[in-house]
C-alpha cells in the first residue's frame, strides 16, 4: 500500500462523521487522522491491536466503547513499504446508522406484522362468520325439525359444502313433513274405511238381535253384514299385503308364461264387470307368444288392478285397450282408456296408499285406495317400472316395462 493510497483514503473519509481513520507507523504514532482522536483512545487502539494480533487471525471486533452504548467496529490492516512493516491502517466505525437502520427496519418489520395481524384477524372473523353462521341455524334449524316444526325456511345461494348441508336439511324437513302428512292420511283413511262396515254390520246385528223382523228383512240385514265383514276382510287383507310387499317378506314365484295367452286369460275374470258398464277390451299384440319370467298370481294381480281401475273410472260404453310388445329385450304393456281421466296435480301422489283422486267417493264405489299401491309394489318387486300418463275427459294410460333379457 503506497502513501498516495493512504493519503487518498483519508481525504475521502474525512467527510464521514460517523466514523475515524487513523494511520499509524510501526511504533504506534498517529501519522494521520479523519478526525481529532483523545490520547486515552489512542492508547486503547494501540493496546486492541497488539491484542488482537497475538490471539486471532482475525482483524475486526465489535468493541463496547462505553457502557449501554452500541458498540464500535474495530478494525486495522497492517501496510508494508518496501517489504517491511511500515505501519497500520485503523478504522473506528460508528455502528449508530447500521442500529438507526436495524431499528427502522425492525419498525417497518412490526408495522407489517401488526397490520398482517390486523388483517388476519379481519378474515379469521369474516371466515368465521361465513362459517360459522350457516352451521349455528342449521343447528337451530335441526332443533326445530326434530320437535316437529317441519316448515322451516332454508336460504342457501352458494354452491360450497355448508350450502350443500343446508340444501339437503330442507330436503330432509320437506320428506319429513310429507311422511307426517302421509302417515297422518294413512291412519284417518285406515280408520274411516275400517270404521264404515263396522258401523254397518253392529247396526244391522243389533236390529236382527232387539228386533222381531221378519224373515225376507233378516235375510236383507244379514247379507249386508256378510258383504261389508268380506269388504273389511279384504281391507285388512290389503293392508297386510301392501306391508310384506313394502318389506320384501313376499318371495315370488317366477315361471316362464306366455303373456298373451294370460292376458287373455286375466281379461275373461272382467267380463261382468265390463258386460255390465258395455265397455269393450281390445287386446294387441305384436307376436303370437311373448314368453316372461313372472310370478302368475302377483302379475293377476297386477293386471286386474289395473283393468278394474280403468273399468270403474270409464263411462258406459267406453273403450279400453291393452297392448303387448317387446322393443329392444323390453317388454311393454299399455293399458289405456277413455275414460275420466286424472288431474296433473293429482298424478305425483297416486302410488300412495288411499289414495283417491275424488275424496268424496268412498271404498264402496271407488275402491280401497290400495291397489294401484300393490300394483307398483309387485312391479317393482319383478325388477319393472310402471308409470301413468293421464289428461282429464281423454283418458288414461298404464305402461308397464319389464327387463327380458
Amino acid at each position: 500500500m503506497v502513501p498516495e493510497t493512504l493519503e487518498h483514503v483519508m481525504i475521502m473519509e474525512k467527510r464521514n462523521q460517523d466514523n475515524t481513520f487513523i494511520i499509524f507507523d510501526a511504533n504506534f504514532n498517529v501519522q494521520n487522522s479523519t478526525q481529532q482522536v483523545s490520547k486515552e483512545m489512542i492508547d486503547r487502539y494501540q493496546s486492541w491491536i497488539v491484542s488482537l494480533s497475538k490471539r486471532s487471525n482475525e482483524k475486526t471486533e465489535f468493541v463496547n466503547t462505553m457502557t449501554e452504548h452500541i458498540p464500535h467496529i474495530w478494525s486495522y490492516e497492517p501496510f508494508k513499504i518496501n517489504g517491511e512493516l511500515a505501519g497500520y491502517l485503523f478504522i473506528d466505525q460508528d455502528t449508530g446508522s447500521f442500529e438507526e437502520a436495524r431499528l427502522t427496519l425492525l419498525g417497518i418489520t412490526m408495522s407489517m406484522g401488526l397490520i398482517t395481524l390486523l388483517f388476519s384477524g379481519m378474515f379469521t372473523i369474516f371466515l368465521s362468520k361465513k362459517i360459522t353462521l350457516p352451521i349455528t341455524n342449521a343447528r337451530d334449524l335441526t332443533k326445530q325439525i326434530a320437535k316437529g316444526n317441519f316448515d322451516v325456511q332454508l336460504s342457501s345461494k352458494g354452491n360450497d359444502e355448508i350450502d350443500d348441508l343446508l340444501r339437503h336439511i330442507s330436503t330432509m324437513a320437506i320428506q319429513l313433513k310429507e311422511y307426517r302428512d302421509t302417515r297422518q292420511q294413512f291412519l284417518t283413511n285406515v280408520s274411516h274405511d275400517i270404521r264404515t262396515p263396522l258401523t254397518y254390520i253392529k247396526g244391522y246385528a243389533a236390529l236382527l238381535k232387539d228386533q222381531k223382523v221378519e224373515a225376507d228383512l233378516v235375510h236383507d240385514q244379514a247379507t249386508i253384514i256378510h258383504q261389508e265383514a268380506v269388504r273389511m276382510e279384504s281391507l285388512v287383507k290389503n293392508l297386510f299385503q301392501l306391508m310384506k310387499l313394502e318389506e320384501g317378506k313376499i318371495q315370488l314365484n317366477i315361471q316362464e308364461i306366455d303373456l298373451v295367452d294370460f292376458i287373455q286369460e286375466v281379461k275373461k275374470k272382467v267380463t261382468l264387470a265390463t258386460d255390465d258398464k258395455k265397455i269393450d277390451i281390445l287386446f294387441s299384440y305384436a307376436h303370437p307368444t311373448l314368453l316372461a319370467n313372472i310370478d302368475p298370481d302377483q302379475f293377476e294381480r297386477v293386471l286386474l288392478n289395473l283393468l278394474n281401475n280403468s273399468i270403474r273410472h270409464t263411462n258406459l260404453n267406453g273403450k279400453i285397450q291393452v297392448r303387448l310388445e317387446e322393443r329392444y329385450k323390453e317388454i311393454i304393456i299399455e293399458i289405456e282408456d277413455n275414460g275420466e281421466g286424472i288431474p296433473a296435480k293429482d298424478l305425483p301422489y297416486i302410488w300412495d296408499r288411499f289414495y283417491r283422486v275424488d275424496k268424496s267417493r268412498s271404498t264402496k264405489y271407488g275402491g280401497s285406495g290400495l291397489g294401484l299401491a300393490i300394483t307398483k309394489q309387485i312391479i317393482e318387486q319383478h325388477g319393472g317400472t310402471i308409470q301413468i300418463k293421464s289428461t282429464v275427459n281423454v283418458g288414461t294410460v298404464f305402461t308397464i316395462r319389464l327387463n327380458n333379457s
